[in-house]
């Protein structure tokens, strides 16, 4: 029994020293300073909101426009049939050059051969008539009026065979390069049908189509590049008005003719055809040196810079030549600020922030 007793006393006395642990214990922790629960606005305040950065730096700018227009040749000629005639011949193939008045298109029938017969039968008939009257008139035997008559009917008979001969054998009325041929040989086609189109191809045009807000960005002379190539033009031409139909104003824009030859154009890497569609980069502005930062940046009419201090400060600026990456600043900051170009979303002013990158 004693043996039972002593060990009662001993797991009791065991149970007594832990309760008395775990008293202690929690008057320590009691008695010990407990920090504050910090919020997610405290926890940035003391870390610092992250933010990328670049710093400002002046560098040569360079703004361009981009525009798709139709290509087409300085000059443009289309030959049209004159009568309903048969085609019979297409002496020339697109991409040949011609010289204005070489022989395009002949038409054939028993309609018009007949009226050019009957016209070189009236200039035969003019041509000995003055012929019989020229030593007559030199002699005094025919009069003026008779000799200024015949002369008359020479010279409209001889008209009249032109023109005859013109409804058949239809010719280039420019020089250029043969860009379409719309027929074929043994068809009929209509009175005025177009038949053949010429473009003089010494230089190009590119006709473009803007709205008033592009146009006020524009000006005669400004350079235009075409994209992935060296070849450069000009504007040459801005319409005065828009087009009272689709409100858009006509631009034109002219390249060297090397740009519309395959072969001429590999140094540069550009060739476009006449009739196609092409895009052009118009330069609307260039700066030697202008003070830089990306779109990213800004923020209605200001952006967030971080002083040396590491604190954020929103800078009213106000902004100049726009180009596709880059923004000029003409008021607002100075070279080397550190321009907040990701996390101002998070930033407000005065606040701790933390750079990550720049």
């Amino acid at each position: 029994m004693t043996g039972i007793f002593s060990v009662k006393r001993v797991v009791v006395g065991i149970v007594v020293l832990a309760l008395v642990a775990v008293v202690v214990i929690r008057v320590i922790q009691a008695s010990a300073p407990v920090d504050p629960t910090l919020d997610v606005e405290e926890i940035r305040q003391r870390a610092g909101i992250p933010v990328e950065v670049m710093e400002v730096t002046a560098a040569p700018m360079e703004a361009r426009r981009s525009f798709t227009g139709t290509v087409r040749g300085v000059r443009s000629a289309t030959v049209r049939a004159r009568t309903g005639d048969e085609i019979l011949e297409i002496p020339v193939r697109v991409g040949q050059r011609v010289q204005e008045g070489d022989v395009v298109v002949r038409q054939s029938s028993q309609g018009s051969m007949a009226s050019v017969r009957q016209a070189e039968a009236a200039f035969d008939q003019a041509q000995r008539t003055a012929d019989r009257l020229r030593p007559l008139h030199e002699r005094g035997a025919v009069s003026d009026q008779d000799w200024d008559n015949a002369l008359t009917a020479l010279r409209v008979a001889e008209a009249n065979l032109e023109a005859a001969r013109k409804s058949i054998v239809l010719t280039s009325p420019i020089a250029g390069v043969v860009t379409d041929i719309l027929v074929t040989q043994g068809t009929f086609p209509e009175n005025g049908d177009p038949l053949v189109r010429i473009s003089d191809l010494s230089q190009a045009q590119l006709l473009l189509q803007v709205s008033p807000g592009q146009k006020a960005e524009l000006a005669l002379g400004q350079p235009a590049i075409l994209p992935g190539s060296d070849v450069r033009g000009r504007v040459t031409r801005i319409a005065l008005q828009a087009d009272p139909e689709t409100r858009l104003v006509e631009v034109e824009v002219t390249l060297p003719g090397s740009v519309t030859r395959p072969g001429a154009g590999e140094s540069s890497g550009a060739v476009i055809l006449p009739g196609t569609l092409a895009s052009v980069e118009i330069v609307v502005g260039t700066r030697e040196s202008a003070l830089q930062i990306p779109p990213v940046a800004l923020h209605g009419d200001a952006v967030w810079i971080v002083d040396a201090g590491g604190l954020a400060h929103r800078r009213s600026v106000t902004v100049g030549l726009r180009a596709r990456d880059r923004l000029e600043i003409l008021e607002g900051l100075a070279p080397g600020d550190r321009v907040v170009t990701s996390g101002a979303s998070l930033l407000s002013e005065g606040v701790q922030a933390r750079i990550v990158t720049g």
